[in-house]
């Protein structure tokens, strides 16, 4: 709506009008005294002077009264033009804040009220800037400021709102933040503008990390280089070498990396043939050099080359967008060689992949795939013989459904009858996606197993299977098990009925039955004696706790052993059970590679036994004892002898025997009489069994006044010990023999020998070779001992005549 046009000021009117009259007037009177006063120029000067003033006067009314309108008109325009700004401000997505000189709000758009989403500040016109700083940190919406540091931050935030430096940046709630930028106005006013930089923000965050992970993969790039194995060059696009690895070092040892850095492509291949590298370009390095250099950039694939140490290589060479070229050089020498041999199995492959075809299409099951839209796509002819009511050959491209619908409406799915479509939901459901087989009766009364998997293509392969064989079988064997749990009912009768313990144990060593026998006979052990326990368990239970008195203080030991004989099944063992009871375990394998093991209590027998052996060894003790001296006998001294002569001889061990005579016994036997010969004899019995000192070592009497001692593993020189050190306890006992043409008291004559025994010689010739000793002893003045040493092997002495 236009303005209304400004009124006339009447006060102007007036002054103008009296202005005018007034110059009229004077005008008047100057004409009328223009010839007679004098001041009649001067009247003329007055009148236009007022005239003008009143013009002039008219004239600045006029203007006033026009400005009056367009300052009426300015004031319309700027109310209108500050509605449409804040309206605009309001549209601005960032905070905007106009202060006056002396820090009032003057203008703010709805983003400055707005401290976060929801929250808005009521914000007057002329507040001042401390007492918006002050609502603001009343909001809560600051990050992090406490109620304790508000002045300090108002403080800080008042001295830098003068200073106009750079941006401020806050934190608000909800991980946001806001840019603060504040300029000076021409007429020392301020603007504020407060900007949402969150995405700035989180943006330069996920910089800061990729940044952080580009130097870390840069790390790890290296590295991986490192550790290829193949070799790596990148070349600058100045063809200038920047990156070699380790691997291409070793490939191209002509080079090395520190010195060949920073060369370009040329002037390495000019090194290489300086060195004779590669030999196809000796006696033409520069055609072959410009060859090189031709199809640098520019090949159409990799290429096998052959280095330097014999090793073959695939070469690829590729340039980047940003001119750079990458060289990969990966030994393929295994490869070169394995050609022949990849290329006869690729034949062999598709040989088999032929045999495969032609063995899936004769397997005794159909196939059949259906695509992702469930259509057959494929099957084999076993499927057209299973189902002789289908022609599969018509259904190819069809779905699963129509070929279900068809089954049921010709009645061949017993099981469908009745509820058709729902079985057909079931079906379409589960096609694919079944977890186990299903099993289907068809009409004609065979069973059909039908395996449904779907492959990372969506593709359906059904594998069927006619299993009325098995299912006959199954309820045939379903009857064998019902008579075998009878059969095995009167089994455990049977052995619970037996008056031994019976106990059967697995393949694995676990019990499987036992009768209550079997737990009378242990009744420490019962309580393990479950089954599924293992037969060690068992026997460690018992062990452990004196089920077995043999097993006390060497538990391990004996389980050992038990476990040994237990498991090679093949005698009775006897068992020590405590009272002094006894117990034959009798154990066998089953053809299942169980153990089936019988225990008997055979406590009177073994009783019985032990006496009858206790009087047999009471026997053999007498058998081989003398019955005047009471030490060993000649056949006592025979037998080891037999024994020691073998075992020395395996082992390559000396064997001693030391013949001694008594000198004169005849003589002190007349002297005496025969009960003091016997009391003799038995006192120099005595004194060798006293003489001896190892229990392999053997005192007997040999017959008569001869002794005879066997030393197993004693050389000549310690067997001549031994023989002195009988004569020394001889000498001092002193035994009177005052008929004795030697001495007044009983002497020896020894004959000693001593071999090592050979497979050829006889045990006889070591004692016909301590007989031999012996007569010379004897001849050569009694009283003494004798040596026989038969010197590389034992000869058969001459034989002598005893006294």
């Amino acid at each position: 709506m236009p303005p209304a046009p400004p009124r006339e000021d009447p006060l102007a009117l007036l002054v103008a009008a009296a202005c005018g009259a007034a110059g009229l007037g004077a005008l008047g009177l100057a004409a009328a005294w223009w010839h007679a006063e004098r001041a009649a120029p001067a009247l003329l000067a007055a009148g236009l002077a007022l005239l003008a003033v009143a013009g002039l006067h008219w004239r600045l009314a006029r203007r006033a009264r026009q400005w009056a309108g367009e300052a009426q008109a300015a004031r319309q325009a700027a109310q209108q033009a500050r509605a449409q700004l804040a309206a605009t401000l309001d549209i601005l997505p960032d905070g905007l804040a106009i202060y006056d000189a002396d820090d009032r709000l003057v203008l703010c758009n709805a983003s400055y009220r707005a401290v976060a989403p929801g929250v808005t500040l009521p914000l007057e016109y002329g507040l001042r800037f401390e007492e918006v700083l002050r609502r603001i940190a009343a909001s809560g919406e600051l990050t992090g400021l406490r109620p304790e540091d508000v002045e300090p931050w108002l403080a800080q935030r008042l001295a830098s709102h003068r200073t106009f430096g750079d941006p401020a940046v806050q934190e608000v709630c909800g991980d946001r933040w806001m840019q603060l930028s504040e300029r000076r106005l021409d007429d020392g006013g301020v603007v504020v503008l407060r900007t949402d930089i969150t995405d700035t923000v989180h943006k330069e965050r996920a910089l800061q990390q990729a940044l952080q992970d580009a130097e870390n993969a840069q790390r790890s790039l290296r590295e991986a280089v490192d550790a290829m194995p193949a070799g790596l060059e990148i070349y600058d696009a100045q063809d200038r070498l920047v990156l070699c690895n380790e691997h291409m070092e070793r490939l191209r040892p002509q080079l090395p990396v520190q010195t060949s850095l920073g060369k370009t492509y040329e002037e390495l291949l000019r090194e290489g043939l300086r060195q004779g590298v590669p030999e196809e370009a000796s006696g033409q390095e520069e055609l072959w050099l410009a060859h090189e250099l031709a199809l640098r950039g520019h090949r159409q694939g990799p290429e096998v080359r052959r280095c330097p140490g014999g090793a073959w290589v695939h070469r690829h060479e590729c340039r980047t967008p940003s001119g750079m070229t990458v060289c990969v050089s990966l030994d393929i020498t295994d490869l070169i060689e394995q050609r022949h041999k990849a290329e006869a199995a690729r034949q062999e492959s598709q040989r088999t992949r032929q045999l495969l075809e032609r063995a899936v299409e004769a397997l005794p099951v159909s196939i059949e795939i259906f695509d992702e839209q469930d259509r057959l796509v494929l099957f084999n002819q076993q499927l057209s013989r299973m189902y002789p009511h289908m022609n599969y050959a018509q259904y190819l491209g069809r779905r699963f459904a129509d070929i279900l619908r068809h089954s049921v409406e010709t009645e061949k799915i017993p099981s469908a009858q009745g509820r058709e479509e729902a079985w057909i939901a079931e079906r379409l459901s589960e096609h694919g996606s079944r977890a186990s087989n299903l099993v289907q009766r068809l009409a004609d009364g065979r069973w059909i197993n039908v395996y449904e998997t779907r492959t990372p293509e969506n593709y359906v392969v059904a594998v069927r299977l006619d299993i009325t064989n098995l299912i006959e079988q199954r309820q045939a064997l379903e009857a064998a098990q019902e008579a075998a749990q009878a059969a095995q009912q009167l089994l455990r009768d049977a052995v619970e009925s037996l008056p031994e313990g019976f106990a059967l144990f697995d393949a694995e060593d676990r019990l499987v039955v036992c009768n209550a026998q079997y737990r009378r006979i242990y009744p420490i052990s019962a309580p393990m004696i479950a089954p599924g326990n293992t037969f060690e368990q068992i026997a460690r239970y018992g062990a452990e706790r004196g089920q077995y008195p043999d097993a006390i203080g060497r538990v391990e030991t004996w389980l050992a052993q038990c476990v040994a004989n237990h498991r090679a099944a093949r005698h009775a063992v006897l068992q020590r059970l405590p009272e002094g009871r006894w117990v034959q375990a009798d154990e066998r394998r089953t053809p299942q590679g169980g153990i089936a093991g019988v225990r008997t209590d055979v406590t009177q027998l073994v009783r019985k036994e032990q006496e009858l052996a206790a009087a047999n060894a009471k026997l053999a003790l007498l058998s081989t004892t003398d019955g005047v001296t009471g030490i060993g006998n000649r056949r006592r001294f025979d037998e080891r002898l037999a024994v020691e002569w073998l075992r020395c001889g395996r082992q390559r061990l000396p064997l001693a025997v030391v013949l001694i005579d008594i000198d004169h016994f005849k003589l002190y036997n007349d002297h005496y009489g025969h009960l003091a010969g016997d009391e003799c004899l038995r006192r120099v019995a005595q004194l060798l069994q006293a003489t001896i000192r190892r229990a392999d070592e053997v005192a007997a009497r040999y017959g008569g006044e001869e002794f005879v001692l066997l030393l197993p593993d004693t050389p000549l020189p310690a067997a001549v010990t031994v023989a002195q050190r009988c004569m020394d306890s001889l000498r001092t006992a002193a035994l009177p023999h005052p008929r004795s043409p030697t001495a007044p008291v009983i002497t020896f004559s020894v004959g000693i020998a001593s071999v090592v025994p050979q497979a050829d010689a006889h045990s006889d010739t070591l004692v016909q070779a301590a007989d031999a000793a012996l007569y010379r002893a004897k001849y050569g003045g009694r009283n003494r001992m004798e040596t026989f040493d038969p010197g590389p092997a034992v000869q058969a002495p001459t034989a002598v005549a005893r006294e």
